[in-house]
This record gives structure tokens, C-alpha cells and sequence, in this order.
């Protein structure tokens, strides 16, 4: 399936491949979206907004270059947004494809990257030869990660992207170091039809960790431990949904995963936590009936959420079938619903 190249959502185009329970297939669009729900189901959004999380840096101890993409947030909470894990390349920009891009030099514990004149970053650990853990040094964080900081982005794309690039309508705490794509064709418009019909809407926080490193071996790590909070208005609405039995939607595998990792025993708890969950094939799904998310590669975590939800051949005839009618993946892409419930 081919990338989408463009950041410009043409959000009443977008396409929906719709996997229903029972093994069924069809094909519509995003605006109809609305049909396919029913007075009570819920959809749960994630409302991180996307931080610029690639940085262009100088390794003190040696001078040389290097890219520093931040890969997942490891704080308490996000008012310090300062420690994080990351991934390392050697000089390069994105329009060099993530998986040729340059080994970055060798760093160890304790080394000092400079990124601008107001703001560095220490290695407090080196996991593998790209992965470490880094503590951001500035007197105003925030600030200067937006002012040295650029998108993360991936060489199918035509243009350079802006930070507004990336944010969604529900774009809250800056967290993410990637978009929570999911939500991207989503217009008020819709959630107002939804919500007119009698569809709830909850929200929660998940800080969405990169997607790719160009490295098979370390894609396989993919996703780190993240962090989420989810609020007790959320465990109030889904509470209700579920004792209806109403149809519970995740608006992205980043909901999802926040939903799955604070569910304990029978019940979903309120709260902030990191976690290290990974959803595979095998896992089986105990908080949501159904997952709207993007066209995805196989053999990407993504896809192994997709096989723990519904059967994998029909995901497969599903992705040829929207092949064949033009679908385009990647984060600016078209949307699959993987729709348990009818």
C-alpha cells in the first residue's frame, strides 16, 4: 500500500475500511463514520498533542554531529518534561531514508550532547548502540524544545512538516513525540453528529513513542515504556458503557494501550503510571469491542494489535482489497475500523 505523501487532510475523502465482526468487509469514508455507531457506544480519544521531538546536536566530548529523536517519555508526570529515552543517527536530515541514515558516533554515560546555546541533554544510561535515556538541562525546557526542536518525519514525504502539522482537534499536554494519527480526519462536524446521536466521548492521556528507528533489530523493542493517565470521568463513562454492554471504541492504538495497561482484574483504574505493555497476536483485548487506527505494514507492532482483534486473514483481504481502491497508509493516510460489535 502506498504512503500518503501530504500532510493536507482531505478529511472528506478519507478513506474507512470497516472489519466487521462475523468476517465481513466494506469500504466507505470517514464522514459515514457516524453511521456505523449507536446511541450510548463510546469512543475514547487520546488528547496528547505532538511535541517537535528531533534534534540536531553536537556530542561535547568529541564535536561530532548527530540527530537526536526522542522516543518515549519517562517522567512522573508531564509538568518535567525532562528525562526521556531516545534514538541516535549520524548527520543526515529526513528526506534520507530512516534505514540508510548513518551510524551516530559512540556515546557513554555521562556525555553531554549540546543542542543550542540554552539547551543540552546528559546520557544518564546507553541501553544499545543508538537507544539511551537522557536528561534535558534548561532553565526554560519547554520553550527550547520547540525553539531547536523539529518534527519527527519519514522520507515518503513530499514537504518539511511543521509542528501544526501534527496536532490533532483534541491536542492538549504536549507529550507525543509522534501524532496520535488516528484522530487526524476527525472534524468537529463529526463529533458533534456523534455526540447528536447520543455517542459519548471520553478522553485520555497517552504520550504516542516513535514509530520507527530504521533498524529491524530495534524496531522490535517498538513500543517502549510510555506513559499515559487516564481520568476518572473516563473510568465513569466506561464503567456505564460497558454495564450497557454499548460499544466501546479506541480511537488509536495509543488508547488502547493506555486502556489495556490500567486495566486490573475486572475493573479500569483512574491514574498515571508508565507502562511496557506490548499487544501481540496472542494477547486478548479485555477494555474495548473495537479499534479505529491506520493502514499499517506487516510485521510492525501496529499490525500485531490489529491480529490480536480480529482474525489476521481478514485483515490481509481487507488491506488487499483497499490496495486495490487506492487506500494510502502511513499517519497522513486513510483509517481502518475494526468494528467487534453490531
Amino acid at each position: 500500500m502506498k504512503a500518503a505523501t501530504t500532510s493536507k487532510r482531505l478529511k472528506d475523502k478519507t478513506k474507512l475500511l470497516v472489519l466487521n465482526e462475523g468476517d465481513s468487509v466494506e469500504h466507505t469514508t470517514v464522514d459515514n463514520f457516524v453511521n456505523l455507531l449507536s446511541a450510548g457506544d463510546l469512543i475514547i480519544i487520546n488528547r496528547s498533542a505532538t511535541l517537535p521531538s528531533s534534534f540536531n546536536g553536537k556530542l561535547d566530548r568529541t564535536a561530532e554531529l548527530m540527530e537526536i529523536r526522542l522516543a518515549a517519555f519517562q517522567g512522573a508526570n508531564p509538568s518535567d518534561l525532562s528525562l526521556w529515552q531516545a534514538f541516535l543517527f549520524g548527520e543526515g536530515n529526513w528526506r534520507i531514508p530512516t534505514e540508510h541514515r548513518k551510524n551516530p558516533p559512540d556515546v557513554h554515560i555521562g556525555d553531554t550532547i549540546t543542542i543550542g546555546a540554552d539547551l543540552s541533554l546528559k546520557i544518564v544510561e546507553c541501553k544499545l548502540s543508538r537507544l539511551i535515556s537522557v536528561k534535558f538541562m534548561s532553565s526554560d525546557l519547554l520553550h527550547n524544545l520547540y525553539k531547536y526542536g523539529k518534527p519527527i518525519q519519514y522520507s515518503y514525504l513530499n514537504e518539511e512538516l511543521k509542528i501544526w502539522d501534527q496536532q490533532t482537534i483534541f491536542s492538549g499536554p504536549p507529550l507525543s513525540v509522534e501524532p496520535p494519527s488516528a484522530s487526524f480526519p476527525l472534524t468537529w462536524e463529526l463529533i458533534f453528529a456523534l455526540q447528536g446521536k447520543g455517542v459519548q466521548i471520553a478522553d485520555l492521556l497517552h504520550e504516542a513513542g516513535i514509530s520507527s528507528t530504521g533498524q529491524d533489530s530495534l524496531d522490535q523493542l517498538l513500543p517502549l515504556t510510555e506513559w499515559y493517565d487516564i481520568p476518572l470521568r473516563t473510568v465513569e463513562k466506561f464503567n456505564r458503557a460497558k454495564k450497557s454492554k454499548k460499544r466501546i471504541v479506541a480511537l488509536g492504538t495509543s488508547v488502547l494501550r493506555a486502556l489495556e495497561s490500567a486495566w486490573d482484574r475486572r475493573a479500569l483504574r483512574a491514574g498515571a503510571a508508565l507502562t511496557s505493555l506490548k499487544i501481540t497476536p496472542e494477547y486478548k483485548i479485555k477494555t474495548v469491542d473495537s479499534l479505529v487506527t491506520g493502514m499499517h505494514e506487516k510485521g510492525t507492532s501496529h499490525m500485531n494489535i490489529l491480529d490480536s482483534i480480529c482474525p489476521i486473514s481478514q485483515v490481509e483481504r481487507g488491506y488487499k482489497e483497499a490496495n486495490a481502491l487506492g487506500y494510502k497508509s502511513h499517519e497522513y493516510g486513510d483509517l481502518t475500523f475494526l468494528n467487534g460489535k453490531r
